[in-house]
C-alpha cells in the first residue's frame, strides 16, 4: 500500500509527481464556521498528521439546518448533486470561487517576477518611503518581523518586491535544479544527520544541528541598546534646540541657566528612555505569545515545539491552517498544498508533489517555503534551510538593502498634525513677541544686567519647547504599548497597536459561535435511529429517539436509553449507580442499549450507529488526565461528542482495558484506508472515511447481504450535515429477528425522508449540533476505483453515487454547546454600549436561532424571520453558488439582520464590507484558513488563540487567549478606556502648551514681566507635568464608559466638545489665574505691576567705555515696596538700596521705611537708623550726591576701562537689587500658579462629573501629584535650585495666594464648563428621545 512507502521509494526517479502519495493522514475538519483543525497525531504512528485538537468545528459543521427541498422532495435525486457536492469543486471554480480564501486575500495582488536571467538589479533607496522617525518606529521595527516586512513590501511596493525576488532566485535559485530539490533524499537526510525518516533526529543531534546553522529565526532589527535609546532621545529637534540654548548661555558665561538645561534635557531623556525600553519589552512579550508552533517527529515521537526551535534535519508535519516553519523538501503529500503568495506574488494554490515537476521553473514543486500557508491537506517535510537562509529570510534581506519604512498609527499621525499645528502657530507667535520685546527694549527686571538678547531669545527657546507637544506621539506610543500589554490580563493578545485605538469606535462584532459565543465543549444527548419494521420506534413508525445519560462531560460512564423512558425518577436512579462507582452497569435501573451484553435487534443497531461515528470520528481521542483524574478529548469537539457517545456503547480505547464484557477498540477491527479519507471542510460539510470490514457483508452488526450475492469487503462512512447528506441517501435498514439489515429492495421514499428532517428541525429548534450518519458498503472494485480518483472531491463525489444516491441513513445524533459564562451578560453591555453583535455560524438556521435566544441576542420582541437569514439568501436566486446580491440589497438585510447561518468564508467578507459602507468599524472573529480575508477585510480582525490557525492569527489583529466572545466585550472597553485616557493627557499637556502661549502673549502686550523664566517653562513642561500625565494613562474606566455609542473612526482625538467644554476654557482660566497670580505677586512685593514702573524704582548713572566709546548704565539707588503680613506688623514697607559711604558699597536694606514712600530721601521721616547713620557725614570726595534723594552717585563724567568695571558710588553689574528681589518673588507666585493649575487640572480633567467623586479612584494621581507639588517647592526653598531656577522663598501668606489662585482654576474648570457639558448633552439626550417616541409609537 502506499500508506507503507518508504522514503526511498518516494524519491526514486521516475516516479510520477502527480501520483498521490498517503502516508499521512488528512486533516479531518474544518469549523463550520471556516474552523480550524489543530490537530494532534495518533499516539505511536509517526507519519499520522496531527488532526485533532482544534478540529473544534470541523466535523461541528456538519450538523444541519431543515433542508431546503422542493415540495415533493425530488430534488435528492436530480443531477443538481454534483454541485453540492462539489462545492468546493467543479461548481465553485466555475464561478470563481476558490477552494482556498486566502488565495482571495492575494487575488489583486499580484506581484509577477522578472525572468530568472534579468539583469536588474534593485536600486538603492526603492522600497519603503522614509516617512517619520519617531519613537513609533523604534519601538515597532524591534518587533516586526522580515516575514511582515516582506508582506508589507510585497503589497506596498511590487518593483520592489519583484527586484528581490529575481535577485534572490538569481543567487540562491529555487527551481528543480536547486540541489535541495534533486539531491536524493537519502543524501539530504545524511548531510544533516538523520539517520531514520521514520523517527526523526535524536535530541543530541538537535542541539548539534541547532550549535551548527542557529535558531529558526527570521532576524529582525536588531533591538536598541540602552545607551543608544538614551543617545537618540537628544536627536529630536525639540531637543536640539535645548542643547544650543545651553551650549549659547555657557558661552555667555550664563553658567547656571546652561548646566541648568542640561540637566533637566538628561533627566527628561532618562524617563524618555526607561519608558520606551519598558514599552518595547512590553510589544517583545506580546510578540512572543503569538509565536506559532510546529510538530516535528524526534525519536520516534511527533511533538510540538516552537518554530523557532526547529532545525535542519528536522521531519516537520504539515497540515491544512498551518504556516510552514522552515524551508523544507516534501517526503509525503496527502493533496498538500501551499499558498505560496508572499513569495511569488501568485494567489494560486500550489499542489506539493515529490519530485520537481519544471526542473527550470522557480520555487519546486516538492520544495515548502518557509512563511507561506498550508492551505490544504496534509504532509511531511524535511527541514534543509532555517532562519535567513530560507527563501524568506533573503528576499527580506534584499528588500533591507532597499530601504526601511517607518509606521505610525493614525492616531500618532492625528497628534503630529495636531502638535504640528499648535506648534506653528506658537512659533509664529513667539516671533512676532520676540521682535515687539526687542524693538521695545525688553529687560527682566528679575535680571536687570543680563543681556536683553540674550534673555528675550532663552525665553523664547524655553516657551517654543513647551508650546510644541512634540512628546505626544512617543507618550501615546507608550500609553498603547502598555495598555496592550493590559489586555492580555484580560485574556486579549493585541498583535498591531493601531487596534488598541480602533477597539474604542469599534461598532459591530460579528462573532462566530461555536468555542466563541458557546463553550466549545459538545455533549451528545440525543441520538435517533432511522429503521424499518423496527420494535421500538416513535409515533412516526420510522425513527426512534435514544438519550445519552449521565452526561458529565467527557466521563464515558454512562449509556444510552429510550429517551421516552428517561423521566426524573429513573434519571435519579441513574445519577445514583454512576455516583456509586458503578462504570456502565445500568441495566438494572433502565436498558441499557449501549450495553454489547444486549442482544436485542434494536441495541445491535444503536451499536452499530454509534460504531460508524466513533470510525469516522477517527481523529479524537478521550482519555484520562493522570493528574487531574478528569476525562478529556484531544482533537475535534463535535467529534468528541460522538466519541463520548460511542464509549457509552462501549467502543473506545479508553475503556477497552475495562474488564467487562465486550469493550474494545474497534478500530483495530475495521482499518482505515487512510489515503481514501475525505476531510472535512466548510464547502462540503461533510467527511468521509473508508474501512475495511472485518467480516464479508457486515458492518458491527448490520447485514449486507443483496440478493446479486455482491461481496462488500469495505464501507465508506459518511458523517455531515443533515441538509447536505440527506440528498444522497437511497437506503435504510430494516430490523430483523436476527439484528438489522440493509434493505436493498426498497428506497427512502419522499414522505421518509420528511419524518427524518423533521426530527432534524426539533433538535435544532433544542439548540442542538445535529450530524447525519451514514454509510456506503464497498466492493473490491469500489476500493480499487476510488483510488484512481484525482482528489478529495472526486472520491467523494463517487461514494454518493456518480449516477444515482447509494448512501444508506443510520440516523443522527445531536449535541448541546452549552452558552458561554457571561455572554449574555456581556452582549447587554454591547446594547448599552452602542455595539451591535451579529452571529456568524456555519450552523443550520434553527439551531442559530435557538442559541441566539438562550444568549440574549435575540429577545422576545425580535421576529427571528426578520434577524435571522441562512446565507444562501444573499446570493442571487438562494443559491449559494451564484454571485451575491446587489449591493443596495445587500446592505438592506445585513443591517437588520443579527443571526446568519450556514455561512461560507465568502459570505463573512460580504457582510463585513456590507457593514463598513454604512459607516460601521467591524470586529470580525475567525479561526480557520478561509477565515483569513475576512479578517483582513475588518477593522479589527480577531483570531482564535486556542482553536485559531496561524493563518488566522497572522491575519488578525487581535487574538483572544480563551476564544471567549466575553474577552471581545471586555478589550473593547479597555480599548475604550485606552483612548479616553490618550484624550485626557493630551487635553492636559495641551492645557499647558496653549495657556503658555496666552499669557506669555498677554504678558508682552501688558507690559509686564514674563510670568515664568525659560528653565521655569522647562521644568513645568518636561519635568512637573510628567508624572500627573502618566498617572493619566493609568486611570481606571469611566462609568459611563460603555453606556455611550462609539465615537466615528475618522473623529479627531480632540473634538469640537473637548475644545470648547475641555480645553479653550481651561486655558483662559489658567491664563488668567497666572497673570492674576503675577500681577498681585508683583504688586505685593515691589507695589508695582508693570515694567516701566518697576524698571524706575531704581536711578541709574550713565558711563562712558573709553575702548568702545559707548555708555553703560549703572544703578546707584533703588527704592522698592512690599506688603508684609507678620505678628508685629501688617503694611507697606520700603526697602531701599544705597552707595554706603562708610563700607564703600552698594548695600540692601529691607524694611528701611514703614510705609510706601516712592519719594523716599536721607532726610524722611522714620529712615532706618542705620541709613541716617551712614549717610550722616554725606558723600566723600570722588562721588556726587543726588539732588534728589540726598544719597551719593558717582561723579559727572566717570569714564570706565570695560564693561566689567564698576564706577565709585555705584552697585556692580551682578548686583541683586530689591526691585529685582520683588520681580523675582512675584515671578515666583506666578510659577507656583501655574504648576498648581496644571497640577489640579490633572484631577478636573480625568471626568465630566464633579471632580471629587472620583477623587480617589487613582492612587497614582495623589502621588504623581505629591511628587509634583514636592518638587516645586523645593524649587522655591533649597539654596542652590533656587538661584538655578530663579526663585526665591515666600512669606507664607504668598505661598497660600499662589497655590489659591490655582484652586480658583479649579473651581472655575469645574463650575464653568462642566455644567454647560452636562446640560448640552441632557438636551442632546432628550431630543433622541423625542425622536425615537414617534418611531416607537408607529
Amino acid at each position: 500500500m502506499a500508506a507503507r512507502a518508504s522514503a526511498d521509494k518516494l524519491s526514486t526517479a521516475g516516479q510520477d509527481p502527480a501520483t498521490p502519495v498517503a502516508q499521512v493522514a488528512p486533516d479531518t475538519s474544518s469549523s463550520a464556521d471556516g474552523g480550524p483543525s489543530n490537530g494532534a497525531s495518533e499516539p505511536g504512528k509517526v507519519g499520522s498528521q496531527p488532526v485533532a485538537a482544534g478540529a473544534e468545528e470541523k466535523v461541528a459543521g456538519h450538523d444541519g439546518e431543515s433542508p431546503r427541498r422542493d415540495s415533493h422532495h425530488l430534488r435528492r435525486f436530480s443531477s443538481k448533486r454534483e454541485s453540492t457536492v462539489g462545492g468546493s469543486g467543479t461548481g465553485h471554480s466555475q464561478l470563481g470561487k476558490s477552494i482556498s480564501s486566502v488565495s482571495q486575500m492575494h487575488r489583486d495582488e499580484h506581484a509577477r517576477l522578472l525572468p530568472a536571467s534579468s539583469s536588474m538589479s534593485l536600486a538603492p533607496g526603492m522600497g519603503y518611503e522614509n516617512v517619520e522617525t519617531e519613537v513609533i518606529d523604534r519601538l515597532s521595527k524591534s518587533h516586526v518581523s522580515l516575514k511582515e516586512l516582506v508582506e508589507t513590501a510585497r503589497q506596498s511596493d511590487p518593483e520592489a518586491f519583484r527586484m528581490a525576488v529575481t535577485l534572490t532566485e538569481q543567487s540562491h535559485p529555487t527551481s528543480g535544479k536547486n540541489r535541495f530539490a534533486s539531491l536524493p533524499i537519502e543524501e539530504l537526510a545524511k548531510e544533516f544527520g538523520l539517520k531514520d525518516m521514520s523517527t526523526g533526529l535524536t535530541e543530541e543531534q538537535v542541539l548539534e544541528n541547532r550549535r551548527r546553522y542557529g535558531p529558526n529565526v527570521l532576524e529582525k532589527d536588531k533591538s536598541e541598546p540602552v545607551w543608544k535609546i538614551f543617545i537618540q532621545q537628544f536627536l529630536s529637534p525639540v531637543v536640539l534646540l535645548l542643547l544650543v540654548a545651553a551650549i549659547a548661555s555657557l558661552a555667555l558665561q550664563e553658567w547656571v541657566e546652561g548646566a541648568a538645561i542640561f540637566i533637566i534635557v538628561t533627566l527628561n531623556a532618562s524617563l524618555a528612555t526607561y519608558m520606551e525600553k519598558s514599552a518595547s519589552n512590553a510589544l517583545a512579550k506580546l510578540a512572543s505569545m503569538a509565536a506559532p508552533g510546529c510538530v516535528v517527529v524526534r525519536e520516534g515521537k511527533a511533538q510540538t515545539v516552537g518554530a523557532v526551535d526547529v532545525v535542519p534535519g528536522d521531519i516537520v508535519l504539515l497540515s491544512t491552517g498551518n504556516s510552514v516553519a522552515a524551508d523544507m523538501r516534501c517526503i509525503e503529500s496527502v493533496e498538500l498544498k501551499t499558498n505560496e503568495a508572499l513569495l511569488t506574488g501568485e494567489s494560486e494554490d500550489i499542489s506539493k508533489t515529490l519530485r520537481a515537476k519544471d526542473y527550470d521553473t522557480p520555487f519546486a514543486t516538492n520544495l515548502c517555503f518557509a512563511s507561506t500557508i498550508v492551505t490544504n491537506g496534509s504532509g511531511r517535510g524535511l527541514v534543509f534551510a532555517t532562519g535567513m537562509e530560507t527563501q524568506v529570510g533573503r528576499i527580506a534581506q534584499q528588500l533591507k538593502k532597499a530601504g526601511e519604512g517607518s509606521r505610525l498609527t493614525p492616531l500618532q499621525r492625528g497628534l503630529n498634525r495636531l502638535g504640528g499645528m499648535i506648534g506653528l502657530i506658537a512659533i509664529c507667535v513667539l516671533i512676532i513677541v520676540v521682535v515687539v520685546a526687542i524693538l521695545t527694549g525688553y529687560r527682566d527686571p528679575a535680571h536687570p544686567d543680563a543681556d536683553p538678547v540674550f534673555t528675550i531669545v532663552l525665553v523664547a527657546v524655553g516657551f517654543a519647547v513647551s508650546s510644541i507637544p512634540e512628546g505626544l506621539p512617543m507618550v501615546v506610543t507608550i500609553c498603547l504599548s502598555l495598555g496592550a500589554r493590559d489586555m492580555v490580563k484580560r485574556k486579549a493578545n493585541v498583535r498591531k497597536l493601531p487596534a488598541v485605538e480602533t477597539l474604542g469606535c469599534c461598532s459591530v462584532i460579528c462573532s462566530d459561535k461555536t468555542g466563541t459565543l458557546t463553550e466549545g465543549k459538545m455533549t451528545a444527548v440525543r441520538l435517533v435511529t432511522v429503521c424499518r419494521n423496527g420494535k421500538v420506534v416513535d409515533a412516526d413508525g420510522l425513527t426512534k429517539s435514544f438519550g445519552f445519560y449521565p452526561t458529565k462531560g467527557f466521563d464515558p460512564n454512562g449509556g444510552i436509553f429510550d429517551y421516552n423512558a428517561l423521566d426524573e425518577k429513573t434519571k435519579s436512579n441513574l445519577m445514583l449507580q454512576y455516583r456509586d462507582g458503578a462504570f456502565q452497569d445500568f441495566d438494572a435501573v433502565c436498558h441499557n442499549y449501549g450495553n454489547p451484553a444486549n442482544k436485542d435487534p434494536t441495541t445491535k443497531l444503536v451499536r452499530s450507529v454509534m460504531l460508524s461515528g466513533y470510525l469516522n470520528s477517527h481523529a479524537t481521542t478521550l482519555s484520562r488526565d493522570p493528574d487531574t483524574n478528569r476525562w478529556l478529548a484531544k482533537g475535534n469537539m463535535s467529534e468528541g461528542a460522538i466519541v463520548v457517545g460511542a464509549a457509552k456503547a462501549r467502543f473506545g480505547e479508553t475503556v477497552a482495558g475495562q474488564e467487562m464484557c465486550g469493550m474494545h477498540d474497534a478500530k483495530a477491527d475495521f482499518p482505515r484506508v487512510q489515503e481514501l479519507e475525505v476531510p472535512f471542510n466548510s464547502s462540503r460539510k461533510m467527511m468521509m472515511t473508508v474501512h475495511q470490514l472485518p467480516a464479508v457483508n457486515y458492518f458491527g452488526d448490520i447485514c449486507l447481504n443483496n440478493t446479486t450475492g455482491t461481496k462488500y469487503t469495505h464501507c465508506a462512512i459518511v458523517k455531515g450535515a443533515p441538509d447536505r447528506v440527506l440528498q444522497h441517501v437511497r437506503y435504510t435498514v430494516r430490523e430483523g429477528i436476527s439484528g438489522p439489515s440493509v434493505e436493498w429492495e426498497k428506497q427512502m421514499t419522499p414522505e421518509e425522508i420528511m419524518k427524518v428532517e423533521a426530527v432534524n428541525l426539533e433538535l435544532s429548534e433544542q439548540a442542538l449540533r445535529v450530524l447525519a450518519l451514514t454509510f456506503r458498503p464497498l466492493t473490491d472494485a469500489d476500493v480499487a476505483a476510488l483510488r484512481r480518483q484525482a482528489g478529495a472531491d472526486e472520491r467523494l463525489k463517487f461514494a454518493l453515487g456518480e449516477t444515482r444516491e447509494e448512501l444508506v441513513l443510520l440516523g443522527v445524533i445531536g449535541s448541546v454547546d452549552p452558552p458561554r459564562v457571561g455572554v449574555r451578560e456581556a452582549i447587554d453591555r454591547c446594547g448599552e454600549a452602542g455595539i451591535r453583535v451579529i452571529m456568524i455560524t456555519g450552523d443550520q438556521r434553527p439551531t442559530a436561532v435557538a442559541i441566539a435566544k438562550d444568549i440574549g441576542l435575540l429577545t422576545s420582541q425580535d421576529d427571528p424571520e426578520q434577524q435571522s437569514i441562512q446565507c444562501s439568501g444573499l446570493h442571487v436566486d438562494d443559491d449559494p453558488m451564484n454571485e451575491h446580491l446587489p449591493e443596495e440589497e445587500l446592505d438592506e438585510i445585513i443591517a437588520r439582520v443579527k443571526v446568519f447561518s450556514r455561512a461560507q468564508p465568502e459570505d463573512k467578507i460580504a457582510i463585513v464590507e456590507a457593514l463598513k459602507r454604512q459607516g460601521h468599524t467591524v470586529a470580525m472573529t475567525g479561526d480557520g484558513v478561509n477565515d483569513a480575508p475576512a479578517l483582513k477585510a475588518a477593522d479589527i480582525g480577531v483570531a482564535m488563540g486556542i482553536a485559531g490557525t496561524d493563518v488566522a492569527k497572522g491575519a488578525s489583529e487581535m487574538v483572544l487567549l480563551d476564544d471567549n466572545f466575553v474577552t471581545i466585550v471586555a478589550a473593547v472597553e479597555e480599548g475604550r478606556k485606552i483612548y479616553s485616557n490618550i484624550q485626557k493627557f493630551v487635553c492636559f499637556l495641551l492645557g499647558t502648551n496653549i495657556g503658555e502661549i496666552i499669557y506669555l502673549t498677554i504678558a508682552i502686550a501688558a507690559s509686564m514681566p514674563l510670568p515664568l523664566e525659560a528653565l521655569q517653562v522647562l521644568f513645568l513642561n518636561l519635568m512637573s507635568d510628567g508624572c500627573p500625565a502618566v498617572a493619566l494613562a493609568k486611570e481606571p474606566s469611566d462609568d459611563e464608559n460603555m453606556k455611550i455609542p462609539p465615537r466615528p473612526r475618522k473623529q479627531p482625538i480632540m473634538t469640537r466638545d473637548w475644545w470648547l467644554y475641555g480645553n479653550l476654557p481651561h486655558t483662559i482660566f489658567e491664563a488668567g489665574c497666572v497673570l492674576m497670580s503675577l500681577a498681585l505677586g508683583l504688586y505685593l512685593c515691589t507695589g508695582v505691576v508693570q515694567l516701566n514702573p518697576l524698571h524706575e524704582q531704581c536711578s541709574y548713572f550713565t558711563a562712558t567705555q573709553l575702548s568702545h566709546n559707548k555708555d553703560i548704565d549703572y544703578r546707584y539707588f533703588c527704592r522698592s515696596f512690599e506688603y508684609r503680613v507678620t505678628q508685629d506688623y501688617t503694611g507697606w514697607v520700603t526697602h531701599i538700596d544705597f552707595w554706603n559711604p562708610k563700607t564703600g558699597k552698594m548695600e540692601q536694606v529691607l524694611g528701611a521705611l514703614a510705609g510706601k514712600h516712592p519719594n523716599v530721601t536721607v532726610e524722611t521721616p522714620g529712615l532706618a537708623k542705620y541709613i541716617v547713620e551712614a549717610m550722616s557725614d554725606g558723600c566723600p570726595e570722588g562721588v556726587d550726591t543726588d539732588s534728589e534723594t540726598g544719597f551719593c552717585m558717582p561723579k559727572a563724567g566717570t569714564k570706565v576701562s570695560s564693561a566689567t568695571d564698576t564706577p565709585k558710588g555705584s552697585a556692580p553689574k551682578d548686583y541683586f537689587d530689591v526691585s529685582a528681589r520683588g520681580a523675582k518673588m512675584g515671578r515666583t507666585c506666578s510659577f507656583i500658579t501655574a504648576v498648581w493649575c496644571e497640577m489640579l487640572r490633572a484631577y478636573t480633567v480625568r471626568t465630566w462629573q464633579w471632580f471629587f467623586l472620583v477623587f480617589n479612584r487613582n492612587p497614582w494621581m495623589h502621588l504623581a501629584c505629591s511628587i509634583s507639588a514636592t518638587l516645586t517647592s523645593l524649587l522655591t526653598i533649597v539654596p542652590g535650585i533656587q538661584s538655578a531656577f530663579s526663585t526665591c522663598a515666600l512669606p507664607w501668606y504668598l505661598y497660600l495666594f499662589a497655590i489659591g489662585c490655582g484652586f480658583v482654576n479649579l473651581i472655575l474648570d469645574e463650575l464653568i464648563p462642566k455644567p454647560l457639558y452636562r446640560l448640552k448633552k441632557a438636551r442632546e439626550a432628550r431630543a433622541a428621545l423625542t425622536s425615537k417616541a414617534p418611531a416607537i409609537m408607529a
